[in-house]
């Protein structure tokens, strides 16, 4: 059987195609195969023509997605086989947004940049059928990815700030560089609104998640710890207020928004919102002494050289009892609003008011103003102590003689004869106990907190002590009833104050002998005074079914 001869025409056209091809084939290398049901070409952009969705590796791994069934999502050739690219919803977009609901940072359904499209086509993969050559949330996000990478997000695993940036810099080269949406703000709505807002009444605004979600776009290093002494929702009745006025979310969470007026000038501090500002000068939990942006904490208007006036009418005792009084800053232990007596000597730097001792004698709270507790801490003098920088003991003795409150340690209550040393017992109380009846609430205190005394010597064991977790709190109902039966069950008494756990509840403050009652009198010779044995036993004193 003869073959047709070819025409020297038709081997010309040949050659032609193949080399056409032979150029081209690096390109169509990583591309998709077409399928029949794709969008014609002359509907697609010219810049994205001929560009179909790019392969990857997408393999599920360990990741949130992990549990999901196939034909949840995609739609099935047979019990086992998903069809890829063809989904239960109408598009991936849809598909996504079943579970994220307007959470998305970047528009979607969009086209890319014309400057940007061999390089994104090449390394990140766009939708398919009515979606073709737009963005989609599967363009940036890898949804079977293991859980190493935050959002999913496509890229080596490095750190999201890093991996977040790449990509938006793949796209976008330069143009997000040093650019604020804070700034030159009608320019920049897309930032972070998907379509321009409107100021006509009415208008929806974006749900607190979205707008949460475009602050962690360029702020995703900072988390809650990034406000340290300047979070006002710590006092109970600022968030409460919060919550009420709409600032803070019905679920009781701050947003980013909560503190910060996205719209504010740009010249503001952090733009912080004058609502957020006004709560924190109410608010007993703010730390108003490192920054220059919390001055109403203390004063009745912002402050000026020569025009300062203190809110309390000028009281430093009240005024700083504000937060030292209550539960959310640390309160001292020395005594103010009395007249220092004949045994001590009172520098001449160290101011009295009206002859009587005031917060104000031993701490300068202008001291560090606009400074941070980031800073060298060798540098900083972190109680406010006035002079130069010295340790607390060293400081007292400015005013107290050395030669009098030398070692003098409050937990040695009894003398070489046995008997109870009664000004020591009043070093910690107003009045002699009475040694027979035991329970810290039958006796008084000098201070309203016993554990001001405490930790005027044992720095640091407020917060996370012991295991990490705080336990000077209020135990719940079942560690009640526990400590309730604390002697019948184990024979120790593990005292409450004013129903709260407190430094002497785990921790026996006497020496031996001092104390009558046995139940009440164990620790005083272990290590750290400790009532119950160190250990599992410290413990289950209290979480008695974890033993």
């Amino acid at each position: 059987m003869t073959g047709k001869k070819t025409s020297p025409s038709t081997t010309l056209w040949k050659y032609i195609l193949t080399s056409i091809l032979i150029i081209l084939f690096p390109f169509f290398a990583t591309t998709e195969s077409f399928s029949a049901d794709k969008t014609s070409a002359s509907s697609v952009p010219k810049h994205i023509q001929q560009i179909r969705k790019i392969k990857h590796d997408d393999n599920y791994g360990t990741g949130p997605h992990q549990n999901l069934a196939c034909d949840e999502c995609h739609k099935m050739k047979d019990s086992n086989k998903p069809l890829v690219g063809v989904y239960t919803a109408s598009d991936s977009i849809q598909l996504c947004q079943r579970c994220h609901p307007e959470v998305n940072t970047h528009p979607v359904g969009i086209e890319i940049l014309p400057s940007a499209s061999r390089r994104v086509l090449n390394s990140l993969p766009l939708g398919q059928n009515d979606m073709e050559g737009k963005i989609v949330c599967l363009t940036c996000h890898a949804v079977h990815q293991s859980a190493g990478g935050e959002y999913l997000l496509r890229g080596k695993q490095t750190s999201y700030g890093a991996l977040r940036t790449s990509l938006c810099l793949h796209c976008h080269l330069g143009l997000f560089q040093r650019k604020s949406p804070h700034v030159e703000r009608e320019k920049s709505c897309g930032f972070c609104h998907l379509a321009k807002p409107s100021e006509k009444a009415g208008q929806q605004s974006p749900s607190n998640l979205q707008m949460q979600a475009s602050c962690d776009l360029c702020h995703n290093e900072l988390e809650d710890s990034h406000y340290p002494g300047s979070n006002p929702f710590l006092d109970v009745d600022i968030r409460n207020e919060a919550i009420q006025s709409g600032l803070i979310p019905g679920n009781g969470q701050p947003v980013c928004t909560s503190c910060h007026d996205h719209h504010g000038k740009a010249d503001g501090k952090g733009l912080l919102s004058t609502a957020f500002l006004a709560l924190c000068s109410r608010s007993r939990s703010i730390d108003p002494h490192w920054n220059d942006y919390h001055c109403l904490s203390c004063h009745e208007r912002q402050p000026i050289k020569g025009d300062a006036p203190l809110l309390e009418k000028g009281n430093y005792n009240a005024l700083c009892n504000r937060c030292h009084g209550s539960a959310y800053a640390r309160a001292d232990i020395h005594p103010v609003g009395i007249k220092p007596s004949q045994h001590v000597r009172i520098p001449s730097n160290m101011p009295l008011e009206n002859g009587l001792l005031t917060c104000a004698t031993c701490h300068n709270s202008f001291m560090q103003v606009g400074c941070t507790t980031n800073e060298n801490k060798t540098a900083v003098n972190l109680l406010f102590l006035r002079g130069k920088q010295r340790s607390r003991t060293s400081f007292c003795f400015l005013c107290h003689f050395e030669e009098t409150y030398k070692l003098l340690n409050p937990h040695e209550q009894v003398n070489e004869q046995g008997q109870i040393k009664e000004e020591t017992c009043l070093f910690c109380h107003s009045t002699l106990p009475d040694i027979k009846i035991i329970g810290p609430e039958k006796v008084s205190f000098v201070v309203q907190n016993p554990d001001a005394y405490c930790i005027g010597c044992h720095h640091g064991f407020t917060r996370k002590h012991p295991a990490g977790i705080d336990h000077l709190t209020r135990p719940s109902e079942k560690i009640l009833a526990t400590l309730g039966t604390s002697i019948q069950r184990i024979g120790v008494e593990l005292p409450l104050y004013k129903g709260k756990i407190v430094c002497a509840t785990c921790h026996n403050p006497h020496e031996t002998g001092v104390i009558k009652f046995s139940a009440a009198a164990t620790g005083t010779k272990r290590d750290n005074k400790l009532r119950l044995m160190p250990g599992l036993m410290q413990c289950v004193g209290c979480h008695w079914d974890k033993r």
